[in-house]
């Protein structure tokens, strides 16, 4: 069963994301196609007709790349479909998290092929389902760590050992050795059965010592995603860069026309009263200069100058070595979806949150660098609701709302509602007896001088915290004498909001597998649609 909640039910919810849902005239004005329009997806198309792609090398890219990871054969239909002239591609991408990251990366997957459907029916050609590994991120912390719950519903953590170096993107790091006893320890978690024996033997298939994150997660998404048709990119290839170099030398002769772009459309963003995802300094270009680690690339009278070594270069040095060794450059957040929209004809890009708002920040970068900007589709939002954990949800009595804002403070409320009825009773009376009186104690202090009104306010809300610190106490109590509520409220939690947050945003889909199967890649799938502007909520049995 499937229901939706409207997004800005969620606190989380930002108000650009909810606008943009709701196409408001003041972010409308920051994108120029919105996706929900009639004619979008063919104005598009045409924007992309107008245009020539590198088709042959890409496709040679991506063939190999997706051979290698295994992705099968509907998969390298699509890269093959896109040889012909009239294909179009519905993208979009993540960070390689440790066992495919949180669910949101599989919602991703199956919102580009989603998208990827609707679009080739709408459209009548090719439309190829592409999922971009953002192999060139540094941030070693996003993607060292899995979380799962256990057999017993338990929150548990898996991270690799050992913090990555500074700076160093992620597909320059390899897993080692311990990465068997961390798939032991996960092992250890799943539910025994034919399901995990197949989840765990597809995970040790990609995630072995000596393979790079990125390497590693491409060959889970692979099997996990290749069977639907979605094929994988890796940006950090060299003869990717070398299809850029345009747009990249762009970027050095002109003195960075792309940070000035963006730094403009912000400043657009925030007169329209939303606050900007991405605050670019200026000075500095959008790529970096990589050997291993990423310096930022400093603007300067004579030239330009790498931040952290003090290298300098003049422009035509600086060109002359993109040229060179395109390898040693890559793109910064901002620069990053120019170049996958400058070597893929993007009919549509498929974002969370946070993407759709700083590609927000981005529509006079791609006006004035020349290429399409794509049709922002949301990523798909979803919570899984197993059948026990609905169980204990209604029995709790709550909903999944409060579940969401309260977390485990949940509890609290959980045991007031336990706390016995004569007792909240007598509460409630002293209180409203309470403030009555003081209420006459203020009164007739006022006529006896005013100028104790101040000492009296005070003296009646030091009397209101003391019933609320009793009602906090009485509540304790109760939480001390019943740890079977806790525990539940804590298996209720770690299932439908770990860490505060939602569901797809901690835990990862190995646990899901291993409880339902491939079937569960199925069910959602069937939730997704991405022109509905709701979280929605599956329930699986």
């Amino acid at each position: 069963m499937i229901q939706g909640i409207a997004l800005r039910t969620f606190p989380s919810t930002s108000k650009l994301y909810a606008d943009y849902w709701d196409a408001k005239p003041g972010i409308r004005a920051m994108f120029p196609r919105y996706f929900r329009d009639e004619n979008a997806f063919a104005e598009q198309a045409r924007l992309i007709d107008g245009r020539t792609y590198d088709r042959r090398s890409l496709c040679a890219v991506l063939r190999e790349q997706n051979e290698r990871l295994g992705s099968g054969a509907l998969a390298l239909a699509n890269v093959a479909r896109l040889e012909d002239p009239s294909a179009v591609v519905a993208i979009g991408g993540q960070q390689a998290g440790l066992f495919g990251g949180p669910l949101y990366t599989a919602y991703k997957a199956l919102t580009i092929l989603a998208v990827a459907r609707h679009a080739e029916r709408t459209l009548g050609r090719p439309v190829v389902p592409i999922f971009w590994i953002a192999s060139e991120d540094s941030d070693h912390a996003e993607v060292d760590h899995a979380c799962v719950t256990d057999r017993d519903g338990k929150l548990r953590t898996l991270r690799m050992p050992g913090a990555g170096q500074a700076k160093i993107p992620v597909s320059k790091i390899r897993l080692g050795e311990p990465i068997g006893p961390l798939l032991d320890e996960l092992a250890g978690f799943l539910p025994e059965g034919d399901s995990t024996r197949e989840v765990m033997a597809e995970l040790r298939a990609a995630y072995t010592p000596g393979r790079t994150y990125p390497q590693a997660f491409g060959a889970w998404m692979a099997s996990l995603f290749g069977p639907l048709g979605l094929a994988l990119v890796d940006p950090s290839e060299p003869r990717l860069k070398r299809i850029a170099q345009p747009l990249f030398d762009a970027e050095i002769t002109g003195k960075s026309p792309v940070s000035a772009a963006v730094i403009e459309q912000t400043a657009r963003l925030k007169a329209a009263g939303y606050d900007p995802q991405i605050e670019l300094r200026d000075g500095f270009l959008t790529l970096f200069h990589q050997d291993p680690a990423r310096d930022a690339i400093t603007m300067t009278p004579q030239g330009f100058e790498l931040k952290a070594s003090g290298r300098k270069f003049t422009p035509k040095e600086l060109s002359s070595l993109l040229a060179d060794k395109p390898e040693s450059f890559t793109p910064n957040a901002v620069m990053r979806p120019l170049f996958q929209d400058t070597i893929f004809p993007s009919l549509a890009v498929v974002l969370g949150p946070s993407e759709i708002a700083y590609f927000c920040q981005l529509s006079l970068a791609y006006q004035r660098m020349g290429i399409p900007m794509p049709l922002m589709v949301p990523r798909s939002s979803l919570t899984i609701v197993e059948q026990k954990v609905e169980r204990l949800r209604v029995k709790l009595g709550v909903d999944f709302v409060q579940v969401l804002e309260r977390g485990e403070h949940i509890i609290d409320d959980i045991l007031r509602r336990q706390v016995p009825e004569s007792l909240t009773r007598r509460m409630a009376d002293g209180r409203q007896r309470v403030s009555e009186a003081w209420e006459g104690i203020v009164s007739e202090i006022d006529t006896l001088d005013p100028t104790l009104h101040r000492t009296a306010l005070i003296g009646a809300s030091r009397t209101a915290r003391q019933l609320d610190f009793m009602e906090k106490k009485i509540a304790q109590a109760a939480r001390k004498k019943n740890g079977i509520l806790r525990g539940q409220v804590e298996r209720l939690t770690a299932s439908l909001a770990p860490l505060g947050g939602l569901q797809e945003r901690t835990l990862c889909i190995a646990p899901f597998l291993a409880r339902y199967g491939r079937r569960i890649i199925t069910l959602v799938s069937e939730a997704i649609d991405p022109f509905a502007p709701e979280h929605r909520t599956l329930a699986v049995e």
